[in-house]
């Protein structure tokens, strides 16, 4: 997908219709048409080119979807940063990607500045701020003199987006998707939507999820509806009040909802169907979402950063006798569940699913080894279990390995360990998933202290939050003499969870 030329037809054909609603706020496709080329002359006049990377770090907002379109615009890479990343990790992320230049929220640059600093050289980047007197972004949109006419033709194998997701080593890999990549949601989506959708969205824009929903609204011609406040009850007020189409999210948020004083006042005709995303979901939470919102279809799909989002999804008419089901493949996509040979299982046996097709990333920015050893011969190792029925429906069973998923977040256990292992009377540690019936699972840390050493739980999870993103901090700390391992010296996971 060449996102810029599909953005620009779409506001050719529907100039009037609203393209954003955010909050009080709508902006019209032609208005947004208009200030991504604004915003893309104010970047190419700071040297951004096509294949130029370019970190967008901005709360879910309007000016998100704009800076992404603008970047587009000029055949920019966009690189977007999650809001809470902070410290080595966000500076090394800035590092691997190569961008020169920042569009960022001013009160996130004042808490990473002298990041910024050492990696942006003054006047390469761009200010968002809730101020007018600071609001350098604001202050470009509404310049009738910038515009940025000019057509980039892309190739499907050109780059569109780098995706960081941290690795078992905890070391953050930026997933490479191209524009050849973008399309193939949107192709799978079809049968789902129309073009008097409304898109509901309340994940953080920095995941996968941000972008997809932008493209599919250019390709669509939909609306998307930006939830501006993550309480429950005001998303059920949006959702009621903007007549919202469709979103997915992640069971938290359904779960939180669902626990909303009087649930039976909100009315929710609109909203025909809903999926439940990033982990594995619990049929009774599917159910009782239902049984309170009849009138809603409730499905489920089953997809990553390196996929672009999802690549199997339930069709409509089969979410009441598939519940439960991550779905079957969209056009285009090739699934199959193998053993730890590499052999492909019959139905009803699990093992490790892989995929193949025009969605899978091109690789990791600047990381062949690991590429390597994610794809081979096109297919994609995903490092998840699952299984086949009888009728070609996928059922997701959990990670092969040791992640943690937090609030549909992704959380390396040797993110949270490489941290703790830094304070100096820390001498081992582990960390571990323990549920949690608001975040789908909480991080509890294993921890075995150096000699005499006096170093409390509160001390600990403070170090950590100094240097962490917030959804990783772990939410307890316990201490052990000793931890338990297995035959072969590593740490026995399980038998801290299980207590055994």
């Amino acid at each position: 997908m060449n996102v810029s030329e599909t953005l620009r037809a779409t506001a050719e054909l529907h100039p009037h219709k609203a393209a954003l609603i955010y909050g009080q706020k709508k902006i019209s496709y032609r208005e947004l048409n208009t200030m991504a080329s604004r915003l893309a002359q104010a970047l190419a006049e700071k040297g951004v080119r096509t294949g130029s990377p370019v970190i967008l770090m901005l709360h879910n907002s309007w000016e998100f979807v704009v800076g992404y379109f603008s970047i587009a615009r000029l055949g920019g890479v966009t690189v977007p940063i999650d809001v809470r990343l902070k410290g080595d990790e966000l500076s090394s992320i800035i590092a691997d990607s190569g961008a020169r230049i920042l569009i960022v929220h001013q009160s996130l640059r004042e808490a990473s500045q002298p990041i910024f600093e050492k990696h942006f050289s003054p006047g390469h980047t761009i200010i968002v701020a809730d101020r007018e007197a600071a609001q350098e972004f604001g202050a470009i949109i509404d310049n009738g003199g910038l515009s940025w006419n000019n057509s980039v033709d892309l190739r499907d194998e050109d780059e569109a987006l780098y995706y960081y997701t941290s690795g078992t080593t905890g070391k953050p890999k930026g997933v490479v998707l191209s524009c050849g990549n973008l399309d193939w949601f949107q192709k799978g989506i079809t049968p789902y939507t129309t073009v008097e959708d409304v898109v509901g969205y309340v994940l953080p824009m920095s995941h996968v999820s941000g972008t997809l929903v932008c493209n599919e609204i250019a390709y669509r011609g939909s609306t998307l509806c930006i939830f501006d406040n993550l309480r429950p009850d005001k998303i059920l007020h949006a959702l009621q009040d903007q007549k919202v189409s469709w979103f997915f999210s992640v069971p938290p948020i359904f779960e939180a909802m669902l626990r909303v004083p009087h649930l039976a006042s909100y009315r929710l005709d609109s909203l025909r169907w809903i999926a439940m995303m990033g982990t594995s979901v619990p049929v009774a939470l599917m159910e009782r979402f239902h049984g309170q919102f009849p009138a809603t279809t409730v499905i489920q799909g089953y997809g990553l950063t390196e996929t672009h989002g999802p690549f199997t999804l339930v069709p409509l008419d089969a979410a009441d006798v598939k519940r439960g089901s991550a779905g079957v493949p969209i056009p285009g996509a090739e699934v199959r569940v193998i053993d730890a040979a590499g052999r492909e299982l019959p139905a009803g046996e699990a093992g490790e699913i892989m995929v193949r097709g025009p969605m899978v990333m091109k690789g990791y920015h600047s990381d062949p080894e690991s590429t390597r050893e994610r794809i081979s011969d096109g297919w994609l190792y995903t490092g998840d279990i699952g299984r086949f029925d009888e009728d070609g429906f996928l059922y997701h069973l959990g990670r092969k390995d040791d992640m943690i998923i937090v609030g549909g977040l992704n959380v390396f256990p040797a993110e949270i360990e490489n941290i703790l292992k830094q304070h100096p009377q820390v001498y081992e540690v582990a960390a571990v998933g323990v549920p949690d019936q608001d975040r789908g699972a909480e991080i509890q840390a294993f921890v075995v202290l150096t000699g005499s050493a006096t170093a409390t739980e509160k001390e600990l999870i403070s170090f950590c939050r100094q240097r962490l993103a917030s959804y990783k901090v772990p939410r307890a700390v316990a201490f052990r003499q000793t931890l338990p391992r297995t035959s072969t010296g590593k740490i026995a996971r399980r038998l801290l969870i299980t207590g055994e």
